[in-house]
């Protein structure tokens, strides 16, 4: 089983600022960034992690054209995000960016859920666990 551990590109501008543009500005990176990790290693099981992308992004529908399924985009509703980022006065920014991109010929899914909690003190992400089994 050959499994990728992914950080694609942050939507944040090279000097690090991000602006309201820098999501849509940063997106041919993130999907320079799959199209190469397929091109290295196509034979690749499972790519999961930080993909810095929405359901059904380029960067999702590069690794889905080679045959991947996105266990979070089938098994978790759209309402239930995967990144908390707290702004000013109590508002929260909520998005899905992170992914478990599974080979639908070698793998299927069995469930895939967001783990809740981890908001305090860890990590601004939460954890997307998702259960495979081999075909």
């Amino acid at each position: 089983l050959r499994v990728f551990n992914v950080h694609l590109r942050p939507p944040l501008e090279l000097s690090g600022g991000a602006l309201l543009s820098s999501a849509r500005t940063t997106a041919s990176v993130r999907l320079g960034e799959a199209r190469s990790l397929m091109r290295a290693c196509p034979d690749a099981d499972l790519v999961a992690g930080d993909f810095n992308e929405a359901d059904g992004s380029a960067a999702l529908a590069t690794l889905a054209a080679a045959g991947f399924g996105d266990a979070l985009a089938e098994w978790v509703p759209r309402r239930k995000e995967t990144h908390l980022w707290p702004l000013a006065r109590g508002l929260t920014l909520r998005k899905r960016l992170d992914h478990v991109a599974y080979r639908t010929a070698r793998l299927a899914c069995v469930g895939c859920g967001v783990l809740s909690g981890f908001e305090e003190g860890a990590s601004d992400h939460q954890p997307v666990l998702a259960r495979l089994v081999g075909r």
